[in-house]
């Protein structure tokens, strides 16, 4: 059937490639369905979906091998025909971290991709004899090769299996985040995924290390308890390499990454400051002591009224786990030096170092940078020493820091009503989404959780649908289910709420 309509349309304007939508095909034993068509050769690519046959012991996995394989299969097959996009094959190329995605989905007996494919033209006219070898021969046996080789996906079951229960143990254990011990947790370059080469491996200090049991066995490494735990030590000794490692343990990571049984709570989250932010009615007053800093708003905060409303706001989403690095995050926010007491008559900020112990008793963990924040480490319940790339358990020696202990009570902010009446054609433009609803670009380079542009891209296509309701109650809906084409991969709510805050066009009671 598909044949017969490529040599009906062959040499006719692009736009006949619409009589393909929504039909069905099979090929060397897979299903196809064409799921879009591409109105012109340089727009975004066609959509076609295929299923195979599998069978499927664990979905997350196996999606994340098969997929990876099929990326690669798909890169090698994709070549040139005509102009625009034609003959291209392709799916994004997946980070190292385990994400749903709108490109493939595991069930028990069928594994399913969505692909993008290039249809071939010549001066905007149809090139059905191209077209059909590209469905109907390479798009297939590209298919069929990256389902044939299974070499090593049983290790990759093995990993994902015992990151969940190992998340299970640190939930038992009272932890919020744990360090394999053997751990490569620098990376190749500054936005690579690859782990360097030669680098030190983790090794937890003995005090610090605790050992999870798994049915894969048990493992070791550091585990950072409940509480306030302070990373500090020389620069250029791995406190930032540790920390964002630790931020980005709120996803699982793929074997050979390094940082596979790197671990924190799903619902960590990374706070720094942020100049000229947007801040829309955040209850920020148990911070600043401003008028007005229980509905604080502005269009251009500072450094530290920044970073006290993007506290507040991770809070109001649900976060329990907040992760603060100093190089970061304003000092006037972290900790305040006594010494300067006599040259202050007002004090507009009541800092972080201030409210530790009331955070704690509240319910909050904090981890927290603090190379040269004296106070922070002197009430931390544990302090890290990074030397050599290595920690050291330094807890006790800092109990001995000589600093004025000053303390105020935290308070939790109080929740918004939120009013979000979604955007038109929102668009990812490098870190930044942007829309013409919108006044300002929507800035995400300040969450480190998002590891791949596929995640900017589902938070584009969440951010065009309204929101009325308060930010603990937001919920993300499947990528699969939500994207027709395979370019959005998995966030949390707190990374949607992220977003949502910095949104053009919200409104707070």
């Amino acid at each position: 059937m598909i044949e017969k309509i490529l040599k009906k349309i062959d040499g006719r304007g692009y736009k006949s490639y619409k009589e393909l939508q929504g039909m069905t095909y099979k090929s060397r034993g897979l299903l196809f369905k064409i799921v879009r068509v591409q109105g012109d050769p340089f727009a975004p690519p066609s959509v076609v979906e295929v299923s195979a046959p599998l069978k499927v012991e664990e979905p997350r996995p196996y999606e994340e091998f098969f997929l990876r394989r099929l990326h690669g299969e798909l890169r090698r097959s994709s070549s040139k025909l005509g102009e625009g996009k034609g003959g291209l094959l392709a799916v994004p190329k997946p980070s190292n971290a385990v994400l749903r995605r709108s490109s493939v989905r595991a069930l028990r007996e069928s594994i399913k991709f969505r692909i993008w494919v290039g249809l071939p033209s010549r001066g905007r006219r149809v090139l059905g004899g191209a077209a059909e070898e590209l469905l109907l021969e390479r798009l297939p046996k590209a298919v069929e090769r990256a389902l044939r080789e299974r070499e090593g996906l049983e290790d990759w079951v093995r990993t994902w299996r015992a990151q969940q229960e190992l998340r299970s143990a640190m939930e038992g254990a009272g932890l919020v985040a744990f360090v394999a011990d053997g751990s490569v947790l620098p990376r190749k370059c500054g936005d690579c995924d690859d782990p360097m080469e030669g680098a030190v491996p983790f090794e937890s200090p003995p005090s610090l290390r605790v050992e999870l049991e798994t049915s894969l066995g048990s493992f070791r490494g550091m585990g950072i308890g409940k509480g306030i735990t302070s990373v500090t030590g020389p620069a250029f000794h791995g406190k930032t390499t540790l920390i964002e490692a630790v931020a980005k343990g709120v996803w699982d990571h793929v074997p050979g990454d390094g940082r596979e049984f790197v671990l924190a709570d799903r619902r960590a989250f990374y706070v720094r400051s942020e100049d000229g932010r947007r801040v829309v009615g955040v209850d920020a007053s148990t911070f600043l002591k401003l008028p007005g800093a229980e509905r604080f708003t502005t269009e251009d905060a500072s450094g530290a009224t920044s970073a006290a409303s993007s506290f507040q706001e991770a809070v109001e989403a649900g976060s329990r786990t907040l992760i603060l690095d100093e190089d970061y995050t304003a000092t006037n926010f972290l900790y305040f030096d006594d010494r300067l007491e006599g040259l202050y008559d007002i004090k507009t900020v009541e800092t972080v170092s201030e409210k530790l112990r009331s955070m704690k008793e509240k319910g909050l963990s904090l981890i927290i940078i603090s190379g040269s924040s004296a106070p922070i480490i002197k009430k931390a319940d544990k302090v890290v020493f990074m030397k050599n790339f290595l920690p050291h358990d330094v807890t006790e020696k800092a109990k001995l820091i000589n600093v004025k202990d000053v303390e105020s009570g935290y308070a939790f902010p109080r929740e918004r009503e939120l009013s979000y009446p979604g955007a038109e054609r929102v668009k990812v433009r490098g870190p930044w989404l942007e829309s013409r609803s919108w006044t300002r670009p929507v800035k995400l380079e300040a969450n480190i959780h998002l590891e791949e542009e596929g995640q900017l891209a589902f938070l584009a296509e969440l951010l065009k649908r309204p929101f009325s309701g308060k930010a603990k109650d937001l919920t993300v809906p499947d990528p699969w289910d939500l994207c027709t084409a395979p370019a959005c991969s998995e966030v949390r709510a707190e990374d949607l709420a992220f977003a949502l805050n910095r949104a053009p066009g919200l409104k707070a009671l």
